[in-house]
C-alpha cells in the first residue's frame, strides 16, 4: 500500500517568509522595528505597532500568558531561545507561531533588547516521503477506530488517522491534516483545550497528558473522548513530536447519565483509567 496524494499548503495565499521584531525592555515595552511582512502573520502592518497602535504582547494568547511573561521579561539571554505560542489575528482567528529569540543589556545598562524572529507554524516545511510512511502504518492509519494523530514541536499536523476526519474541517483524507494547526480544522474553543494539553507534554512537566474532552464532528454531534498525548524523543531524550490517541466514550458518557444524571464522568476515576 502506497501514498502520492499531493499534500495541500493550508497557506496558499502566503510566501514563507520570517518576520524580525525588535523590542526595547524597561519600565515599558517599546518596538523599534518590524518587518514589512509582519502584516502575513497577523494582519497588522509595520506602522501600526510602531506607531504603537497595536502593542504585540496583547495579541497573544491568554493561556500563553506565561511565554509572554518569559519573552518580556528583562532577564538577558544571550542563547538562542525557541518557543511556541499563539496570536489573535486582525481577523479574529488564532494564529499557531515558532519564536525564536534573544536579548541582552543595552550599552548605557538602561533596559533590555530584544529580537524576536517569528514563523507561521504552519507554513514551516511539512513532507511525507514514502519510506517514511510504511504500508503497516499506512494501514492502520486507514482502519483504526481510535483518533491517532502525531504532530511536531510546533503543534503542527505530521500524521494523523482516518477516523480525526470525521471531526475536522476542512478534510477529506487523513493526509489533508498534515501541515495544519487545529486551529485550521477545529472550532477555536475546542483547539484551545486541545493546544493546552499538548503544551504539557513539550514542557516536559509530564510523560503522559491526559483529559477526558469534548469533541464537535462533521455533522454537528457533541461528543466526548479520553485524550492521551505522549512525547517522542530522540537519541539524546529530547522531545521532538508528540503522539496523540484518542478513544470515542461518548456512549458510556450517555450510559452513566442515563443511569445517574448526576454523575459526573469527567472526574470519575474509572473512567479516566480505560
Amino acid at each position: 500500500m502506497s501514498y502520492t496524494r499531493q499534500i495541500r499548503n493550508s497557506h496558499p495565499e502566503q510566501a514563507l517568509c520570517d518576520v524580525e521584531l525588535h523590542f526595547t525592555i524597561d519600565d515599558s515595552i517599546v518596538i523599534t522595528f518590524a518587518s514589512n511582512q509582519i502584516n502575513q502573520i497577523c494582519g497588522y502592518s509595520a506602522d501600526d505597532f510602531l506607531s504603537g497602535s497595536i502593542q504585540f504582547q496583547e495579541l497573544i494568547h491568554p493561556d500563553d500568558t506565561e511565554l509572554s511573561l518569559a519573552l518580556f521579561s528583562q532577564e538577558v539571554h544571550d542563547n538562542l531561545i525557541n518557543i511556541n505560542f499563539r496570536i489573535r489575528k486582525k481577523n479574529g482567528r488564532i494564529q499557531c507561531l515558532k519564536g525564536t529569540y534573544k536579548k541582552h543589556q543595552k550599552k548605557d545598562c538602561s533596559g533590555i533588547i530584544l529580537k524576536l524572529l517569528l514563523q507561521d507554524a504552519a507554513s514551516l516545511k511539512q513532507t511525507v516521503e514514502e519510506s517514511m510512511v510504511l504500508a503497516n502504518f499506512s494501514a492502520m492509519m486507514e482502519v483504526t477506530d481510535d483518533y491517532i494523530y502525531f504532530k511536531d514541536r510546533n503543534h503542527v499536523f505530521t500524521g494523523a488517522s482516518q477516523t480525526l476526519v470525521t471531526l475536522t474541517d476542512p478534510s477529506e483524507h487523513w493526509t489533508d491534516l498534515i501541515g495544519l494547526t487545529d486551529y485550521d480544522v477545529f472550532p477555536e474553543e475546542y483547539a484551545d483545550k486541545y493546544y493546552s494539553l499538548e503544551k504539557q507534554i513539550f514542557s516536559g512537566e509530564v510523560s503522559i497528558a491526559h483529559e477526558i474532552q469534548p469533541t464537535l464532528d462533521n455533522k454537528g454531534k457533541n461528543g466526548w473522548v479520553d485524550n492521551r498525548k505522549y512525547p517522542i524523543k530522540n537519541n539524546n531524550g529530547t522531545i521532538i513530536d508528540l503522539f496523540g490517541i484518542a478513544r470515542d466514550i461518548t456512549e458510556r458518557e450517555e450510559m452513566l447519565e442515563n443511569i445517574n444524571p448526576s454523575f459526573d464522568f469527567k472526574n470519575n476515576n474509572s473512567i479516566k483509567n480505560i
